[in-house]
């Protein structure tokens, strides 16, 4: 444990330290502040829901970014290799990237709370579970475009090639919710499940389900160790 947390503190130092990390997160809350503006003002609705649908669709975007160097950056530098060859457990650098890159999330999602701010003073008749719910919600599913964006930062040397890969994976479980209403109603119960959409509906109202959180975490998981499998049959590879 306290190796994956010295990585993390290490990748997170790292990435606060660079100016593209800053021009990702403006961009983040540049967006995120426009819809959000168009919410409160022009519709004068004093809630969340919107602006959350608009931050999980950001999330598309931005989660790629600040994780596709987290493997593809080290291994064009050849720096991987190197870190691979230390005494530290490969699980470890992974998760400890994973943590990095959470902790990048919601440093940027801290920024949000002002959107909170701002309907509490113009408000009234605030649903606050439906707004902690929504958060809890989003840094879920955060969770899990992480460890998508890790394992395809696992598979190419190429950063580029790691941000569209992530993002098109990521896609996939986003535009669920829009290919289901073109499939005939038996299979849309058996397709909806794995969208991510689906399972955050429930948060951005205010119900937590143990469902969800299953969902979310089982995704991390797989992405995860698919990513450290990766690695590990490449470095076997590069062995022979």
């Amino acid at each position: 444990m306290r190796a994956i947390l010295t990585i993390a503190k290490k990748e997170f130092t790292t990435a606060v330290r660079s100016i593209t990390t800053y021009i990702i997160f403006a961009i983040f809350l540049i967006i995120s502040g426009f819809f959000f503006s168009n919410t409160v003002f022009k519709i004068a609705q004093a809630d969340l829901r919107m602006t959350f649908s608009v931050l999980h669709a950001l999330m598309l975007f931005y989660i790629p970014a600040i994780t596709m160097s987290s493997i593809a950056g080290e291994t064009s530098h050849g720096t991987f290799e190197l870190l691979a060859t230390m005494p530290i457990r490969l699980s470890s650098i992974i998760w400890g990237k994973f943590l990095a890159a959470l902790a990048q999330l919601k440093f940027v999602m801290l920024f949000t709370l002002t959107y909170l701010i701002i309907i509490m003073v113009l408000g009234t008749g605030i649903d606050y579970g439906a707004i902690i719910g929504g958060y809890i919600g989003l840094i879920l599913a955060g969770c899990a475009y992480i460890a998508i964006g890790i394992f395809a930062s696992s598979l190419p040397s190429n950063q580029v090639l790691a941000f569209i890969l992530a993002a098109f994976i990521s896609a996939i479980f986003f535009v669920i919710k829009y290919i289901t209403a073109l499939l005939p109603s038996s299979l849309t119960r058996l397709i909806e499940v794995f969208g991510f959409d689906y399972h955050l509906q429930s948060f951005f109202k205010g119900v937590i389900d143990i469902r969800d959180i299953l969902f979310f975490a089982a995704v991390v998981l797989i992405f995860m160790l698919l990513a450290e499998f990766n690695l590990r049959t490449r470095n076997l590879m590069q062995e022979r």
